[in-house]
């Protein structure tokens, strides 16, 4: 009889197939932004919107939130991809003909956040991509509270180093010394 995981902390091990499957998912929620950025466009334009494009752009609009979290459920943590900004755009994205309506400055907004979105996006499919080719496992260790020195090293690469070697040494050399002057005062004097 199997045993259930004894914490809510314990997870399955992940395996090559569950990092291939995440990373296609991740390659389907960028490719879905990509094709919101061209109905995005469509906002700036006078061309009529006919019912069809309407009606792609809410499928479009639902398939990239189900994509969103289905990848929010798998990704690692650390590895942010723009969850915050792909949900705040089509939260505010409600049509074509919405996007139309909005001024100007509220068109451009969107844009911005959705190239922040895409630039995210693009970075953590990079990461998954890396992960799944080399088959890394990642593993992030979390700091508790320092000071800014500690992070400052970090940053630099340089950790502080032990003064024992140091001072052994000097000790060592003194020793050397009283030992030549303890010879040299008892034998040649």
């Amino acid at each position: 009889m199997a045993t259930a995981p004894t914490t809510l902390k314990e997870k399955k091990k992940e395996t090559p197939e569950d990092r291939e499957l995440l990373l296609q998912e991740a390659r389907a929620l960028l490719n879905h932004w990509q094709q919101i950025r061209e109905y995005l466009l469509l906002a700036f334009q006078n061309d009529p919107i006919t019912r069809e494009q309407e009606q792609k752009f809410l499928e479009l609009k639902s398939e990239t939130a189900r994509c969103q979290r289905v990848v929010s459920g798998k990704i690692q943590e650390d590895l942010k991809f723009g969850s915050d900004k792909i949900a705040d755009f089509l939260r505010q994205a409600i049509s074509i003909a919405h996007l139309r309506s909005l001024p100007m400055a509220d068109k451009r907004g969107l844009v911005s956040v959705w190239h922040v979105g895409s630039v995210m996006l693009h970075r953590a499919a990079g990461a998954l991509e890396f992960i799944n080719e080399t088959h890394m496992v990642v593993k992030h260790e979390k700091h508790s509270a320092r000071g800014i020195k500690a992070i400052k090293s970090e940053a630099a690469g340089y950790t502080e180093k032990s003064k024992l070697p140091i001072v052994l040494g000097v000790v060592a050399v003194i020793a050397v010394v009283a030992i030549v002057i303890f010879i040299i005062t008892n034998f040649f004097m």
